[in-house]
């Protein structure tokens, strides 16, 4: 009998491995009945964000986020979170007046440290920081006694005021004085941010002071936190070794953050279920290495998985439990597809265990293409009927728009006796599921984008959709235009104009460079929607996707859905369309890394600060990221080379 704590974190490996093999409903209901049973386990809700995030469902994503916000920053992390939202506040004083603060719908009165501090930063935002820092200090001075929390922040808000304005040695003067002060000596706020200055003044004895503090924290604290800063740390002091070392920790810990499995998961889930091996294959895994106590199953699953089939069946040889049918169905699916002898084996092992939903639907998609008796047989068993019939029809319910689990509830009553008209039914479902998802497929102008979220201040990456579409002018009407008012979604004047800039630079664009597929391109009428409506959509890091949006349009070309971009585009002439970087650049990478997104699409001129970033770590960076410097190189990257 498994207890009930490892069989929640048995879930939740199977729900990492199904993800990544993007099996998101399947998935989703694992972490869910985890949820069920235990709403404050931190690692499910952020699967659960993580499955949102990727389904596109936003709202519900950013809700997940903002409760694991709300239980927990990131050490160090605290104080300048209630900074940095100040700051915001400041600088949007439409939202930021008053004694409350507008959260979404509500309104959130303000803390005592927004009001005793608000003054500070609108003189900073008023370009008066000397002004700021004596309001902090006076504030510092009235709270000393009163609240200490008040007081380290007006502090750490008169050494960020500084750094913001270029006085670093101040800046560091004031957090080094409050570590001479009782309970501030190791106060993860002050140390955090005496870090950041260490590496922005960069001397030698400055960086291996912050390597000092690094790893005072890396001894209580998970890799993630500070592994990456360490590995840049000692970069930039030389020590290469040492670098590499906190770069492959660095890599272990993001990694597992971010739910993507490790070998020893994927092989463990693969021992208890049926799996596509194949695609598991393709995996990359920061490495492959096993604990030493493994069953003889995982075993042969590690050895198929790093292609050394021969060893796996060598290990499974004579073996005769249950779960060992599985273990060789496994492989011989792996290895012959829908040969005779992986029928057979997954038929004997579907007999053994008729509740694995993924054995049955192999063994369906094989009699679907190649009619089999062997199949038949199985399926045609009472006790094997009357679970798999159950299971199939749980996953119609949990996913109805799936056309795999429609033709294969078809191709089920198909080997029943009188289950023609019902397999008739259900192969029309499928039928027209699958039109409907190739249609989706060839969807032109339906752009993924990088954008930012801000939860008090602090940046949350997203990928979010852009669309265009076109419709037909009124008869009499000119078209190839597109109105302030088809610009959709929340969006903020500032980025109305963006895109009308945008639209008339690509319009000229695609008529130059494709004047074979764009004659018809001022017959029509254009509108623009931006998905994330939760709060205004501003800026101009939207410039690539937008872009990219309106010239699939043009084309008649997809974009494949699994690449994100963002970047601001520049006009330098009708055919050249510049690409300048953006803020925020880490977190859009992480983001897109977070949705499992092939690649994405950003502006060379970030390419030093990614390098240079202690979130994302380098090999994710070298495997994600595609740099562009103009607009032809980001076309090529969407479309490959357009041909007539």
């Amino acid at each position: 009998m498994i207890d009930a704590p490892v069989q929640r974190e048995q879930r939740l490996e199977d729900a990492r491995v199904l993800v990544e093999l993007g099996e998101l409903t399947q998935a989703e209901a694992a972490v869910a009945a985890v949820l069920d049973e235990n709403g404050d386990n931190l690692e499910a809700l952020r699967l659960y964000s993580k499955i949102k995030h990727m389904r596109g469902q936003l709202s519900l994503a950013l809700a997940c986020h903002a409760q694991l916000q709300a239980r927990g920053a990131a050490p160090g992390e605290s104080a300048r979170m209630h900074l940095e939202s100040m700051l915001h506040m400041a600088q949007d004083p439409e939202r930021g007046a008053g004694e409350f603060l507008a959260v979404g719908q509500r309104l959130v009165q303000k803390p005592a440290a927004y009001l005793a501090l608000e003054e500070a930063f609108q003189l900073y935002v008023a370009r008066r920081p000397n002004e700021a820092r004596a309001v902090c200090r006076r504030a510092a001075t009235r709270y000393r006694e009163r609240d200490v929390d008040v007081y380290k922040l007006s502090v750490l808000a008169e050494a960020w005021i500084s750094e913001l304005s270029g006085d670093l040695e101040a800046a560091c003067a004031t957090l080094e004085r409050l570590g001479h002060e009782r309970g501030f000596e190791a106060d993860l706020d002050r140390v955090m941010a005496l870090v950041s200055l260490y590496e922005l003044i960069g001397t030698r004895e400055k960086l291996e002071a912050a390597v000092n503090i690094c790893r005072f924290l890396e001894r209580s604290f998970d890799s993630r936190f500070v592994a990456g800063r360490l590995a840049l740390l000692h970069h930039r002091l030389g020590q290469q070794e040492e670098a590499a070392r906190y770069e492959a920790r660095h890599l272990a810990a993001y990694r597992c953050w971010m739910h993507r499995p490790s070998f020893a998961e994927v092989v463990r889930v693969a021992a208890r279920r049926f799996l596509p091996l194949g695609r598991l294959r393709s995996t990359n895994f920061v490495d492959n290495e096993l604990p030493e106590d493994v069953s003889p199953g995982e075993r042969a699953i590690a050895a198929a998985l790093a292609g050394k089939i021969g060893e796996a069946e060598g290990i499974l040889a004579g073996a005769g439990e249950s779960i060992d049918f599985l273990h060789r169905a496994n492989l011989a699916a792996l290895m012959e597809s829908g040969s005779q002898h992986a029928v057979s084996l997954c038929a004997r092992a579907l007999r053994a265990d008729p509740s694995d939903p993924r054995l049955a639907g192999w063994l369906l998609d094989v009699e679907a293409r190649t009619p089999c008796e062997e199949i038949a047989a199985v399926f045609r068993e009472g006790p094997v009927a009357s679970r798999v019939l159950a299971e199939l029809e749980v996953a119609v319910k949990t996913a109805p728009a799936d056309a795999r689990v429609w033709r294969r509830l078809a191709t089920f009553f198909g080997l029943q006796p009188g289950g023609t008209e019902q397999q008739a039914q259900f192969d029309d479902r499928a039928v027209a599921l699958e039109l409907a998802a190739q249609d989706r497929a060839r969807v032109s102008g339906k752009v993924l984008a990088a954008a930012i979220y801000r939860f008090f201040g602090r940046p949350c990456g997203l990928i979010h959709e852009v669309w265009a579409t076109r419709e037909m002018p009124p008869l009499g009407q000119a078209g190839g235009t597109l109105r302030r008012d088809d610009i959709l979604g929340a969006v903020t004047d500032e980025l109305k104009d963006s895109v009308r800039n945008i639209f008339l630079a690509v319009r000229e664009y695609a008529r130059v460079k494709f004047p074979h597929r764009t004659r018809d391109i001022l017959d029509y009428n254009y509108c623009y929607k931006i998905t994330k409506e939760d709060e205004p959509s501003g800026g101009v890091s939207a410039g690539i996707p937008t872009a990219l949006a309106f010239l699939s349009l043009f084309l008649q070309q997809p974009v494949p859905a699994d690449v994100a971009s963002t970047g601001t585009l520049v006009a330098d002439a009708h055919d050249v369309l510049t690409v300048k970087p953006v803020g925020d650049i880490e977190h859009k990478v992480d983001a897109a890394y977070h949705r499992n997104l092939r690649l994405i699409v950003v502006p060379r001129g970030n390419q030093a600060q990614l390098e240079q970033s202690a979130l994302v770590p380098r090999a994710v960076t070298r495997e994600l990221v595609r740099y562009v410097a103009d607009f032809d190189e980001v076309a090529r990257l969407a479309f490959g080379e357009l041909g007539p």
